[in-house]
């Protein structure tokens, strides 16, 4: 793997862990506070991930997207 490639997966990775983090507070009924922090830090990490990943292929956050969920598509398409 290409070394462009380790931020926008670890802040994928970070956003993940965070989600997986949001869940598991919001099944053992956290405080609210708690909840509303996760789930900032879970988006922004995302956002960041995306627009990362932009940077990295060169194109607009849009473009990027669009072309992230194409590669999720065929990389599962193809098994």
């Amino acid at each position: 793997m290409k070394r462009k490639w380790w931020l926008p997966l670890g802040l994928a990775i970070v956003s993940l862990i965070t989600w997986i983090a949001f869940g598991v507070a919001l099944a053992m009924q956290a405080e609210r506070s708690t909840l509303l922090l996760l789930a900032t830090v879970g988006a922004l990490g995302l956002e960041g991930a995306i627009w990362t990943t932009a940077g990295v292929l060169g194109v607009s956050a849009f473009q990027a997207r669009r072309e992230i969920w194409t590669r999720l598509r065929t990389a599962f398409q193809k098994g």
